[in-house]
């Protein structure tokens, strides 16, 4: 059986992708991630799996308005995907949250993704996880040193705590504790996140050549 996650936030005008809003405005901030966020989501969707989850903090708020945010990403999140509620803030301890929920459910493999490389392609990740052993390890490269993507049969504590997972060195990690756990490493191809206003110039230029690695983000950026 395998199971796919996606790390995401609330599209919310000012709180969402916080690096974009020194050369954005928020509402416009919003609609490009709310846009980047559905084409994951298909994206995703697009690889067999029996269950799609999307993990979602609520560090925008407390008390109702945690419950808003989470009620204003649900109007972005269609079915089958259901939203699971993270209560911590910190990306790494999300990771391995969401990695354990996932194994919990039952046998199988485990994928989790980003929301923040919406053209990824898929074909690679079916392959790869399609026969990947139960001691291999499945990483999408980002060219920053990060990584968009994260697969594994069983959770490995050591692989995923304390890597500083925001960082270049995130990939270096993951390859040297993979390689002292014994576990194979399957990398998936270098691909992008878009995190700065310098990824916006690229994604927008890959997907007018492109527009159908993510449609609807190229259909917002041609728009808006």
């Amino acid at each position: 059986m395998t199971r796919i996650g996606v790390l995401a936030e609330a599209p919310i005008a000012g709180r969402c992708k916080p690096q974009l809003l020194a050369a954005h405005e928020g509402k416009w901030v919003a609609g490009l991630y709310a846009a980047m966020l559905r084409d994951t989501l298909d994206g995703m969707q697009s690889v067999t799996a029996d269950e799609y989850v999307v993990f979602a903090p609520r560090r925008e708020g407390e008390g109702e308005a945690a419950e808003s945010a989470l009620a204003i990403l649900g109007r972005h999140v269609p079915a089958p995907w259901e939203i699971v509620a993270q209560e911590s803030d910190d990306f790494g301890a999300r990771v391995e949250q969401a990695l354990a929920t996932l194994l919990a459910r039952g046998e199988g493999l485990a994928i989790l993704s980003t929301s923040d490389a919406p053209s990824i392609p898929i074909e690679p990740l079916e392959e790869a996880t399609a026969n990947a052993k139960p001691s291999e390890i499945v990483v999408g490269p980002n060219e920053d040193g990060g990584c968009y993507l994260l697969a594994m049969a069983a959770l490995h504590p050591r692989l995923v705590r304390d890597v500083p997972w925001t960082t270049p060195a995130a990939m270096a990690t993951l390859r040297a504790r993979c390689k002292e756990l014994g576990l194979t490493l399957r990398e998936l191809p270098t691909w992008y996140d878009v995190d700065e206003p310098s990824d916006v110039l690229k994604l927008l230029d890959e997907l007018r050549k492109h527009p159908e690695r993510a449609p609807r983000t190229a259909q917002f950026l041609v728009t808006s």
